[in-house]
């Protein structure tokens, strides 16, 4: 009797220890919350009719988007519906997501479900959608806030030249492409010369004009799209400044030499188109001293240089000659100390 009694009580203090357990383990789990669930989002989109919307792309120039995550991993992305814009591809941007990047090539909208598995294996997708633009239409730009140029009758004049100064111009499009340029008809003031492509802003038509007159030509261009645009463009070349002799900064009276002491003197002159030619008009040089060309034949200096060997005050004036014909003289004056 008493055995059976103690057997019962026995029996009766597993029972409520294993309730105490059953009770307890679900407090123990409670206190350990698990990770939120994974949630998929685009960066500056807009939601219309469940799918994120990106801001509109144009054909041929570059794209960004990005695609974020609510945690702080290194997650894996995958389109499972649809398809990317032709041109963009879509690649992890580390612990802050995805991005959506590349040119696109085609135009259109284009939907896409995008799937993410992060690393502890929670998943989340959501659809997106980009549409892609036709560039806008090609254009030769022609203002005086855009190139100094003036619209006139459908052709753009360009701010004119002189003959024998360095002159620069600019043909502008109103894209941002390396693009291709060429002389449709008509021809460029001789001198001047434009490079088929010059940089993303456009081309330039620069030299050193030679010949009065107004020339105009009509550019023809093609950028990496296949667009074409042309325009007619005339620049106007008026005459060379006047053809002068520069006075060096001791003026007409130069500075003395002496004799058996290396001596040199630089003239230059002013207007006039190149190459020129200098020589001695008259008068007589200091023996030992003679003309030296400094530069190129159509750089614009030269110099009076040697080692006098007499002493004296000599008078000789210059003549420079440009290509055109036109001469300047001016006298000068210089004493050879013994």
């Amino acid at each position: 009797m008493h055995v059976r009694k103690l057997i019962a009580l026995a029996a009766a203090a597993a029972g409520l220890l294993l309730a105490g357990l059953a009770v307890a383990a679900p407090a123990s789990a409670a206190s350990k919350p698990g990770p939120p669930p994974l949630s998929l989002s685009g960066s500056n989109c807009t939601v219309t009719s469940g799918v994120c919307v990106f801001p509109a792309a144009t054909r041929g120039e570059r794209y960004e988007a990005f695609i974020v995550t609510n945690d702080n991993t290194t997650d894996t992305f995958t389109v499972t519906m649809g398809s990317l814009p032709p041109g963009i591809s879509l690649l992890p941007n580390g612990t802050q997501g995805g991005i959506l990047i590349g040119t696109p090539t085609q135009d259109g909208t284009f939907t896409f479900t995008v799937r993410v598995v992060n690393p502890r294996r929670q998943t989340a997708q959501e659809t997106f959608a980009i549409t892609v633009n036709e560039p806008p239409a090609l254009v030769l730009l022609c203002s005086p806030g855009d190139n100094g140029a003036t619209l006139v009758n459908g052709v753009c004049v360009l701010p004119g030249a002189s003959a024998g100064q360095p002159y620069e111009a600019f043909i502008l499009t109103n894209d941002g492409s390396v693009d291709t340029f060429s002389i449709l008809a008509g021809s460029l003031p001789p001198g001047l010369q434009m490079p088929a492509q010059y940089g993303a802003a456009g081309t330039i038509v620069g030299g050193t004009p030679t010949h009065k007159g107004t020339f105009t030509f009509t550019v023809h261009v093609v950028n990496p799209e296949g667009q074409t645009a042309q325009q007619t463009y005339s620049i106007t070349v008026g005459a060379a400044p006047p053809l002068t002799v520069t006075l060096p900064a001791s003026g007409s009276t130069l500075t003395s030499g002496t004799v058996g002491a290396a001596y040199a003197q630089s003239f230059s002159l002013s207007g006039g188109v190149a190459p020129y030619t200098w020589s001695v008009a008259s008068g007589q040089l200091p023996p030992g001293l003679a003309l030296v060309s400094t530069d190129a034949p159509t750089d614009n200096n030269n110099e009076l240089a040697g080692t006098p060997t007499t002493a004296g005050t000599f008078t000789f004036t210059m003549k420079v000659t440009d290509s055109t014909g036109s001469q300047a003289t001016q006298q000068f004056t210089l004493t050879i100390q013994p």
